[in-house]
């Protein structure tokens, strides 16, 4: 019977290919970059499991070359030029029987690899048609290989064979060789583009096992301290790691959103924490979280043992440790954040302000409010609303990690319209069932408000028993207080929250 080629250049057993297609299934990540780089390059799927293997396995062992398929020689000079690098060697040494390191590792290399296929640097669009031509007519060869063995054989039981029969095995026998002789030439045409490309496959390869490297030691950081900073709650499984993990890697704007809301937080619960410790509250349960002023003694005791330690922080990560759950007396009216889009705030003032949002966010749910994102600006922009989860004076971590990254991503620009949004905001404050909201006002910038307007929204407020407490977002000379005195109980600056004499914002909330 005739071979068939293998499409892998690595060794792998059944575990192996198992375990690949579970994270294969279960990250979007890995699944989209996979999917790409198969209009490509046809083996493209194998080379990823190959790369696979050769990060997770103790035993890396190449397959005879012999027995290796035409679309899969490009590969194999790719994986043989990664295994070659020094950067491989070292980042074995943490991916080894890991497969969210490995696959991590999957799938930095195969964007790089995919992004070099497309690019001026890679073997060209005629060259990858190639390699989509050789794998067709190397199939095709094999079919027509097995094809003349059945002709053969029923030659063979036949004792005497007719004139049809010995044209009809001829022109397969011509079709063989004719396809022989066309992989023949696509074969040749294969080996000069690859080393016409060689030296440039090298510089793509050195370059991506040493961004590979540094994503794979700083991902596990990235994904505590966005746990820790964004109050994300729950187990992770491997998927999804993977695919928050890619997401910070490639958007800079989350990772130091992320570190923003981190530095305020720690300012916040400096500020309250004599507050919280007044508050008047009764234990009532135990519930799992991650608030270590309510965490029950015997989970601390596992901060003396080493070997507990880890299983401590990565149970506080996940939002998992056993705290007292803590009954209120009464319930607080709405957190409502009216957050300016507007063009003037793109840029680190865009960053100042959802990080002071998220941080409040922590307080409404450690206060179990409910809280709600109004955000604004003009010109034909509609408002945009984010809310929290979880029943209104319950238990809840906050905003779905989803919505997080909607909010900390949408920025509508535009200009400035601040009746809009406090209109908005007051109707969400009277659809409460409890008293004592506030509006939290975040700009950079001024917007007249009418004299009619301010009278009714002070009626509104007087009615509705809150308070508007406004955060100026003064990163440069310009910004301006006027407008919002206007309306505002109190106003502050982001130069203050971050200051060790001024946290005034975060006392009176």
């Amino acid at each position: 019977m005739a071979e068939y080629k293998s499409e892998q250049n690595i060794e792998t057993d059944a575990f192996d290919r198992e375990l690949f297609s579970e994270l294969e299934s279960a990250s979007e990540e890995l699944r989209g970059i996979i999917d790409s780089g198969k209009t490509l390059l046809p083996s493209f799927r194998a080379l990823t499991l190959d790369l696979f293997a050769s990060f997770y396995k103790h035993n890396v062992l190449f397959i005879d070359y012999d027995d290796v398929s035409r679309a899969s020689i490009l590969p194999r000079k790719i994986l043989e030029k990664i295994h070659k690098d020094e950067h491989y060697r070292l980042l074995r040494e943490d991916t080894v029987l890991d497969g969210f390191k490995s696959a991590l590792a999957v799938i930095e290399i195969s964007q790089n690899i995919y992004s070099w296929l497309r690019s001026d640097e890679g073997p060209g669009e005629k060259a990858l048609l190639n390699e989509h031509r050789a794998e067709q007519a190397e199939q095709e060869v094999e079919d027509l290989k097995e094809e003349m063995e059945t002709w053969n054989e029923t030659e063979e039981k036949l004792d005497e064979t007719s004139e049809e029969f010995d044209e009809a095995k001829s022109d397969r026998e011509g079709d063989l060789s004719d396809e022989e002789a066309r992989l023949g030439e696509l074969k040749e045409e294969q080996e000069k583009s690859h080393e016409k490309s060689d030296l440039k496959l090298g510089n793509m390869v050195r370059s991506s096992m040493r961004q590979t490297e540094q994503k794979v030691e700083e991902a596990e950081d990235e994904l505590m301290s966005w746990g820790a900073n964004m109050g994300a709650p729950g187990e992770r499984g491997v998927g999804e790691k993977l695919d928050l993990a890619a997401k910070l890697y490639k958007n800079e704007k989350l990772r130091k959103l992320s570190r923003i809301v981190g530095g305020l937080k720690e300012e916040m619960l400096s500020a309250r924490k004599k507050t919280w410790a007044k508050r008047g509250s009764e234990v009532f349960d135990i519930a799992s979280g991650d608030d270590i002023g309510r965490i029950i003694p015997s989970e601390l005791v596992a901060l003396g043992h080493a070997q507990l330690r880890h299983d401590f922080h990565k149970r506080f990560v996940e939002g998992r440790l056993l705290q007292y759950y803590l009954k209120e007396e009464k319930g607080r009216g709405p957190m409502v954040i009216c957050l300016d889009g507007s063009s003037s705030m793109e840029g680190p003032k865009e960053l100042w302000s959802k990080g002071v949002c998220l941080t409040l966010l922590e307080i409404a749910k450690r206060e179990r409010r409910k809280f709600q994102v109004v955000v604004f600006s003009s010109g034909g922009q509609p408002l945009k609303i984010f809310e929290s989860i979880g029943r209104e004076g319950g238990s809840g971590w906050g905003m779905k990690e989803k919505d997080v990254f909607e909010l900390a991503e949408y920025f509508p620009g535009g200009g400035t319209n601040f009746e809009e949004p406090l209109n908005k905001a007051l109707e969400l404050l009277s659809e409460s069932k409890f008293k004592g909201g506030d509006i939290v006002f975040i700009t950079d910038g001024e917007s007249n408000v009418g004299d009619a307007w301010l009278r009714s929204f002070h009626e509104e407020k007087e009615r509705l028993k809150f308070k508007v407490y406004s955060v100026l977002i003064d990163l440069s000379d310009r910004e301006s207080w006027h407008t919002l005195n206007h309306f505002s109980d109190k106003v502050t600056s982001v130069s203050q929250l971050t200051s060790e004499d001024a946290r005034g914002l975060f006392l009176d909330l």
